[in-house]
C-alpha cells in the first residue's frame, strides 16, 4: 500500500458573517462551514475532516471517473460512459440505477449533523449512492466513481492512472437547477427563491462554489491524454458527434446502428423516464432529471438579474476561456 500523503492544501472555517449567512438556508450543520485550498472551495465541516482520506483513495488504471460542478449534466454522462465501456449493456442500465453503478465519492460528507437522514419522497427512497470513500478501496473492478469534488482535491496521481471525464455547463443553467435540486433535496426551504439562490452562489457561499475554478482546473487538463472535457451543451447540440468521441477516447468500436441506438437511449425523454422521480408531474421543477434544457435560465432571471449575470459571465470567461455553444432549447 502506498505511503499516505499529506493533504497539501489549508482548511479553514468562513467567517463568522459567511457561517450566520450559510446556516440561514442550509440548516442542521452546528459546526461552521469551510473553505478549501487557495480557491476556498466551500464544503460543509464533515468534508474537511474526510479531504485527506479522499486524497490518499488508491486508483486504478481501469477506473473511470465522472467528474463536474453539480448539475451540469453529470447524470447523463454517467450513463452513455458506462454504456459505452459496458458493451452497451441496456438491460442492465435499465434495471440497475446509475448510483449503484457508480460510487458517489463524497456524498456521506454532505450529511447534515442534526438531522437524521430520511428517504426523499420525490426519490422513493433511494439513496444518491450505494458505495462512497469508505467502501470504495474494497469495491471489485472496474470501479466507476462520480465526484462533484475539484481535481485539486482528488489522488495526485488520478490523471496518470485512470481515465477521468468531466462535464461543464453555462452557468446560468447550473444555477437555475441547482436551486431546485436544493429544494428538491431538502437543503433549503421551498421559500427560497431563485433571486435568493443567485445572491448566495455570487457570493461562492453555495455548496462546491466557486463554479468557475473548478471548471478551470479540469480545462486547463483538457488535453491530457487520460482526460475528457466535455460541455452539455455540446451534447445537447451533437450528441451523435459525443457518442463517437467517447468510444474513441475508451478504444470501444460500435457500428452505426449501435450508436443510433445508444443516441435514443440517451435522449432526455427516456432518461428522465427512469429516472427516480420519473412518474412525477412532467412539468415539476423538483425532479431529478427536470428540464434537460439550455438556455432556459432566462425564465428565471429579471433584468437586474441578468445584467449580474452579464458581469458573472465575464469574470466567467477570463478565469476558464471556455466558451459556450449557443444552444437555446
Amino acid at each position: 500500500m502506498a505511503k499516505e500523503q499529506r493533504f497539501p492544501f489549508t482548511i479553514q472555517n468562513v467567517t463568522e458573517e459567511e457561517d450566520a449567512v450559510i446556516k440561514q438556508y442550509y440548516k442542521g450543520y452546528n459546526r461552521p462551514f469551510v473553505r478549501i485550498g487557495p480557491h476556498g472551495y466551500l464544503w460543509p465541516a464533515g468534508y474537511g475532516d474526510h479531504a485527506a482520506d479522499i486524497y490518499n483513495l488508491e486508483v486504478r488504471p481501469d477506473d473511470i471517473w465522472v467528474t463536474s460542478y453539480s448539475r451540469s449534466g453529470t447524470t447523463w454522462l454517467q450513463e452513455l460512459v458506462w454504456l459505452v465501456q459496458n458493451n452497451l449493456d441496456f438491460e442492465t442500465a435499465s434495471s440497475v440505477s446509475v448510483s449503484t453503478r457508480y460510487a458517489f465519492i463524497e456524498y456521506p460528507t454532505l450529511a447534515s449533523e442534526v438531522r437524521k437522514p430520511t428517504p426523499n419522497p420525490i426519490m422513493k427512497g433511494q439513496s444518491a449512492t450505494d458505495e462512497d470513500y469508505t467502501t470504495f478501496p474494497s469495491l471489485p473492478s472496474p470501479r466507476y466513481v462520480k465526484s462533484h469534488s475539484p481535481l485539486s482535491l482528488l489522488p495526485s496521481n488520478l490523471l496518470e492512472t485512470a481515465k477521468v471525464f468531466h462535464i461543464a455547463r453555462d452557468p446560468r443553467d447550473v444555477v437555475v437547477s441547482y436551486h431546485f435540486m436544493h429544494i428538491m433535496f431538502r437543503y433549503f426551504d421551498q421559500s427560497v427563491q431563485v433571486r435568493e439562490f443567485w445572491n448566495l452562489f455570487k457570493r461562492n457561499l453555495i455548496l462546491h462554489a466557486p463554479l468557475e475554478e473548478q471548471v478551470r482546473e479540469a480545462w486547463e487538463l483538457r488535453d491530457h491524454p487520460n482526460m475528457m472535457f466535455l460541455m452539455y451543451e455540446e451534447m445537447k447540440q451533437d450528441l451523435p458527434g459525443v457518442i463517437d468521441r467517447v468510444c474513441k477516447f475508451l478504444g470501444k468500436e460500435y457500428t452505426r446502428e449501435q450508436k443510433d441506438k445508444l443516441n435514443e437511449y440517451l435522449q432526455f425523454d427516456n432518461m428522465k423516464k427512469k429516472s427516480p422521480s420519473g412518474d412525477e408531474k412532467k412539468n415539476s421543477e423538483l425532479t431529478f432529471m427536470r428540464k434537460g434544457k439550455s438556455g432556459g435560465w432566462v425564465q428565471y432571471f429579471d433584468d437586474e438579474m441578468k445584467k449580474e449575470a452579464e458581469e458573472y459571465m465575464n469574470k466567467y470567461h477570463m478565469c476558464t476561456k471556455l466558451q459556450f455553444p449557443d444552444v437555446n432549447s
